[in-house]
């Protein structure tokens, strides 16, 4: 197993790497046209990279969950990707509500705005 510095050392390359491929996919989607299909495919794409599953065996070490599931799905087969697809799917599903309650209610304040002025 790796050492403590070690394990920290991997975390921080892997979340430059997704920092850096955010940026890159933040750059790609510039160009498509609807808002929220752009920003609910940004949002996808950051919790894809962006949640981490506990490794078995030790309580302490977590690993990115779409990494933990490719692994899982070469080694297992089909049956060992549910878990890790439910972990996936929960946090795509909670960044979405989360994007669902930010635009209502900025729309709900821009709302009460216009109706003072």
């Amino acid at each position: 197993m790796f050492s403590f510095q070690q394990y920290i050392s991997a975390w921080l390359f892997y979340i430059v790497c997704v920092v850096f491929l955010l940026a890159v996919f933040w750059r790609i989607s510039k160009n498509i046209p609807w808002l929220h299909v752009k920003q609910c495919a940004r949002l996808a794409v950051a919790s894809l990279f962006l949640v981490p599953a506990i490794v078995e065996g030790t309580t302490i070490y977590w690993s990115p969950a779409w990494i933990k599931g490719l692994l899982t799905l070469i080694f297992s087969g089909q049956e060992g990707i549910f878990p890790m697809a439910k972990v996936l799917l929960t946090a795509v599903l909670a960044s979405f509500i989360i994007y669902f309650f930010i635009l209502m209610a900025l729309y709900f304040y821009k709302q009460v705005r216009r109706a003072k002025s």
